[in-house]
């Protein structure tokens, strides 16, 4: 179902049945602000872990995640985050009818996924994996104010990991009704793709995860205060994810 003058941040590569809907253009690139990671990163070795590890990168940049839903008749791209060693957060547009996920990190590492569920009351998704993640983020104490700074971590169009940054503008109904809760409205720009990219303090701690864009400069979260109660709730997360209406 197409939504007039509504843009979910995921991106559908391929539309071959009803339930994937092509989704509007976004904003042109001169009304984004954003930084692309070019690193070129060295490798050292942790001799505790004894494992090769990737210089050049913060703790957020390894912690967030490259997704491919395959099913629904197509590939869609969206973007995700490690909040454990093998549990991450996308959207349940995201992973939604998906028959694989593959799950990639900062420099390329493809993780086995282990199961997937999907939110009953938020556009939120829990991926579990068999691999341990490079890293995680940490959980802000609360929402953010109004006016706050804000970053968001992802892959939009699937490509190299991008940072936008923008401010908090209030809190306002769910445009896609997928919750009844009040959702995190801001300014940090976001295209296809950044669907489930984590939303960040100034400090790094997460404050809502990416969901959906109204137009340039109107991004929506989904406030972290909704996903820590549904971490709380087990139940809240159904193991089988149906392809989007």
């Amino acid at each position: 179902m197409v939504r007039t003058g509504l843009v979910t941040a995921g991106l559908v590569l391929m539309v071959t049945t009803a339930g994937c809907a092509e989704l509007a253009p976004v904003a042109p690139p001169e009304a984004r602000s954003e930084t692309v990671r070019a690193v070129t990163p060295t490798t050292s070795v942790d001799l505790e872990a004894g494992e090769p590890q990737l210089e050049g990168f913060t703790d957020l940049e390894r912690a967030a995640l490259r997704i491919r839903s395959i099913g629904c008749g197509g590939v869609r791209t969206g973007s995700g985050f490690a909040i454990g060693e093998r549990v991450l957060v996308t959207n349940r547009h995201v992973v939604a009818g998906a028959t694989t996920l593959e799950v990639s990190t900062f420099d390329g590492t493809d993780i086995d996924v282990r199961t997937s569920g999907a939110a009953t009351v938020a556009d939120l998704a829990i991926v579990r994996t068999r691999e341990r993640l490079p890293a995680s983020i940490t959980l802000a104490p609360g929402n953010p104010e109004v006016g706050q700074t804000v970053t968001a971590v992802g892959y939009p169009l699937g490509g190299p990991l991008t940072t936008t940054d923008g401010q908090v503008l209030g809190y306002r109904a769910d445009p896609v009704a997928k919750s009844d809760l009040p959702m995190l409205l801001n300014s940090a720009p976001v295209e296809h793709g950044s669907s489930g990219s984590p939303l960040v303090d100034i400090s790094g701690e997460l404050v809502g995860v990416v969901y959906a864009s109204t137009g340039p400069g109107r991004t929506y979260a989904v406030p972290i205060d909704v996903l820590e109660d549904l971490l709380e709730q087990p139940e809240a997360f159904a193991s089988k994810t149906d392809c989007d209406d």
